[in-house]
């Protein structure tokens, strides 16, 4: 691993942290062991997914050194979004 420099040292290591996220949504998802409410699991997966999505604006996309604007314009549109699926989620008519 000597060729790696430390930008790709934190790539990598986000992308273990995807990784990791894409586990732990399936799990909570499908096999359901931790939680057994579907509307909360319904919840964890939508919250992990805005994370994923998060994570890969802000590092694969090179948004977090961009311009002030973009970057607020992105993490605006992943909150709304976020909180409007959770909102729809946990809506009972």
């Amino acid at each position: 691993m000597s060729g790696l420099n430390r930008s790709d040292l934190r790539l990598l290591g986000l992308w273990g942290v995807l990784l990791l996220i894409t586990i732990i949504s399936f799990e909570s998802g499908y096999l359901s062991i931790w939680v057994r409410h579907g509307r909360l699991q319904g919840g964890a997966v939508i919250i992990l997914a805005f994370v994923k999505a998060r994570l890969i604006i802000l590092d694969f996309m090179d948004v977090r050194h961009a311009a002030p604007a973009l970057r607020l314009a992105l993490e605006t549109w992943i909150a709304v979004h976020c909180a409007a699926l959770i909102g729809l989620l946990f809506y009972r008519p």
